[in-house]
């Protein structure tokens, strides 16, 4: 049970977030109000107020941090360039859908669901504000992306975040490997998780405050590719010194000692790709990994992905990780064939996707992955909403890849987003930071102000400060990285790269 500090650390948050407003320009002080919420505040802690979203480390973060970035804005008239007029009215339709959808689920679910002794209620009109309240509060992070962190500058902010908060990470995270993960215990009072599944390899997986170790192994991934894209980019603008690559090298190891096997497993496949290939190749395996995970669960339910395969070689590294993952594909199925009896808006809130036992009345699935909770609760439509927004911006920075600069930034942060989406697939990690991502590069690559002589309308990343107004300037996108109009001639290596 969470003690009163980690009660009081929820509702203090807000006002260390108007303090971050104050010190720091706008687009990092929003950035670190979110991940740092993220990374400190306690999970699995929670206010409730009846029709309301929880009051947790998920909505405190993100509700502040909005708040301040209106009041630390002018408002302007925003003029919108043209060209991503059918990747904005796509993106609005997937954002309708995802709200709208659950009026149709609760009216398709009246009846209860009965296994046993288990009877859960049908749904009423309740559930669906309810359902649309924690949709509302989810998308926030990804309106604030959208908005102010829509330029190249924004998006480099969030990558040295990620580096940055790892490297400070690291020293908890090592202090848990070495004396098993009690920081969140000491501190707010209770053990988050399951302690068992935090015993590893004869030592243990670190949690620190986040909901489980897992995100602890893909933060970190996502940090050694952040780092890596920063280094690249430092290359290329011709930096001989750069201190990314060792940051990169010290997250490696830490990612290794973290025992976070699938974490470890991503980061070791896409290390090469930023290190050797060029924006072309680096986009285009992103916009595979899109394509593979909007399509997941059908390519899954024909039998396209090669879960054997995979078995067998988690089977080959470590026996004990192989029977984790067969549990986790066994539930899968199960969870996939019971979603399908109401394949178009799912079974609701409240358990009812989930399966139980007929004389226990207990759990008897277990569902892991974002994909199979989401395509159960809301349906075909609501996946198609929430991971079609996610992939979007990356389907439309491929298509019009000719109008960006020569920076490995906005790519970088692709391969980022990347990290989180192939994690989905055996994890619940759609956190507010990767909406974040996901709304900072839906700004960039479709509701780009059209620049004029006046100067851009975007929120420039001299903001907040301590004058608690956001500055704007004619040169928004950082132009000699991002902005093909004013880049330096490419090398022949970079063209060939591309």
């Amino acid at each position: 049970m969470p003690n009163a500090f980690a009660y009081l650390m929820l509702c203090a948050w807000p006002v260390v977030a108007a303090v971050l407003f104050r010190a720091l320009p706008l687009q990092k002080a929003l950035v670190w109000t979110l991940l740092g919420g993220y990374l400190l505040l306690p999970s699995a802690t929670s206010m409730k107020i009846p029709m309301l979203p929880a009051i947790d480390k998920g909505m405190v973060p993100s509700v502040s941090a909005l708040v301040l970035c209106i009041i630390y804005t002018p408002k302007s008239r925003i003029k919108l360039s043209s060209s991503g007029r059918t990747g904005r009215i796509v993106t609005i339709t997937l954002v309708l859908i995802m709200i709208g959808a659950p009026i149709v689920t609760i009216l398709l679910n009246p009846e209860p669901v009965v296994s046993g002794p288990v009877f859960i209620a049908g749904l009423q009109l309740y559930d669906a504000f309810s359902m649309i309240s924690v949709i509302l509060v989810s998308l926030l992070p990804f309106w604030i992306g959208l908005r102010y962190l829509n330029d190249c500058e924004g998006h480099r902010i969030l990558l040295r975040a990620f580096v940055v908060g790892a490297l400070a990470y690291s020293v908890p995270v090592l202090l848990e490997v070495r004396l098993s993960p009690q920081l969140h215990t000491w501190i707010y009072g209770f053990f988050q998780h399951d302690f068992i599944q935090h015993i590893r390899a004869g030592g243990f997986r670190p949690v620190v405050f986040l909901n489980h170790g897992l995100m602890v192994g893909i933060f970190f991934c996502m940090a050694v590719i952040a780092a890596l894209a920063l280094w690249r980019e430092d290359l290329r603008e011709g930096k001989s010194m750069s201190g990314w690559i060792y940051a990169a090298i010290l997250l490696m190891i830490i990612l290794g000692v973290s025992k976070n096997l699938g974490a470890l497993a991503i980061a070791a496949l896409l290390s090469p790709l930023v290190i050797f290939s060029g924006r072309r190749v680096q986009t285009t395996f992103a916009i595979v990994i899109a394509a593979v995970i909007v399509l997941y669960p059908m390519l899954r339910g024909v039998g396209l992905i090669p879960v054997d395969m995979v078995y067998d070689f988690a089977l080959s590294i470590d026996a004990e990780r192989a029977d984790s993952l067969n549990f986790r594909l066994v539930n899968e199925d199960r969870l996939l064939t019971y979603a399908n009896e109401k394949p178009l808006f799912g079974w609701g809130s409240w358990g009812r996707n989930l399966l139980y036992n007929e004389e226990t009345g207990r759990i008897d699935t277990i569902a892991d992955g974002a994909w199979i909770i989401i395509i159960g609760i809301y349906g075909w439509l609501g996946y198609i909403a929430h991971f079609g927004l996610l992939t979007l911006p990356i389907l439309f920075y491929v298509l019009k890849r000719s109008q960006f600069g020569p920076s490995y930034v906005t790519p970088g942060l692709i391969l980022v987003l990347c990290v989180t989406l192939i994690d989905m697939i055996p994890n619940a990690g759609l956190v507010a930071y990767v909406w974040l991502m996901a709304g900072g590069l839906a700004g960039y690559v479709l509701w780009r102000p059209v620049e004029t002589q006046e100067g851009s309308t975007s929120v420039n990343a001299q903001g907040a400060g301590s004058r608690g107004s956001a500055s704007l300037q004619p040169a928004t996108w950082v132009m000699s990285s991002c902005s093909p109009s004013q880049r330096r001639p490419r090398t022949e290596r970079e063209r060939g790269l591309e």
